[in-house]
This record gives C-alpha cells, structure tokens and sequence, in this order.
C-alpha cells in the first residue's frame, strides 16, 4: 500500500493534470478565436464611436463591460498545449508565460481605465481606446504570427 501511496505521489508530480486531446485542441481554437472576434468587435465600436462614425452614447458602458468580462477570459483561452496547427500564436505564448501573462495584465488595465470616463468626453474617451488598441497591438506583435 505504502508503494502505491509514493508511485500515486510520483505521477501526480511529475505527470500533467489535464492532457489536452486532439479534438479539445481543435474546441479550444475556435473558442479562443470566437472570444477574440468579439472582444474586437466591442473596442471597433468604441472606435467608431470616439471617431463620430456611430452615435451609440448609451450603449459605450456595456461594450466597455464586455471587454472587461471578456478579458477576465483571455489566459483561460490559451492552456498549455492548446497550440493549434492553424492558429496564429506563437510558442512563445508558452515558453515565457510571465511576458504573456504581463501583457494581459496591461491590457486589462488599459480596459480597466475606461470604464472611469464619461462617454461625453470624447477627447479622453479617445484617447483611452487608441490605448486600448495598441495594448492589443503589443501583445499581438510580440505572441501572434502575422
């Protein structure tokens, strides 16, 4: 029994907590980029909005709440060995995961910033989703193939 308790051990240790099969793989990928696509299509709304292309005032705060419930998703999106033969991530999203992570973290702050402005103040309001959209940019220069 004693023996059984170390190997238990042992393989628990050494051996993944969750193996990723082909077909999760494939879910995983579609999943992601679905969660991407949406999170784009709310910061191009915005843009349009900052921009005087689409007077949706009312509906800034809920495309704001939307990128923020949907960056509280972004590191779930991407478990190790979840590389995809057609996705455009990079292995480094794996190999430096603490770089990966920081760029989620800016990110999630530069959405954080917006929820503070008033969708009347279209200069700040501006300002804030160019900087929204480069942190996107960043992250994509640096764990994306282009």
């Amino acid at each position: 029994m004693k023996r059984f308790g170390i190997f238990g051990l042992v393989l628990a240790v050494f051996l993944p907590l969750h193996v990723i099969a082909d077909d999760d793989i494939e879910a995983i990928y579609h999943y992601r980029s679905d969660i991407m696509e949406n999170s784009s299509k709310h910061l191009k709304a915005l843009q349009k909005y900052v921009k005087g292309e689409l007077a949706i005032k009312n509906h800034v705060p809920a495309h704001i709440d939307a990128l923020i419930a949907l960056s509280d998703m972004y590191l779930d999106l991407f478990p190790v060995g979840s590389l995809h033969p057609e996705s455009e991530a990079k292995p480094l999203i794996w190999s430096d995961p603490k770089g990966f992570e920081g760029a989620f973290k800016y990110n999630r702050q530069r959405i954080m910033a917006l929820k503070q402005i008033d969708p009347n103040d279209i200069q700040t309001l501006k300002r804030a989703v160019n900087e929204v959209r480069m942190s996107c940019g960043d992250c994509h220069y640096y764990f994306k193939e282009r």
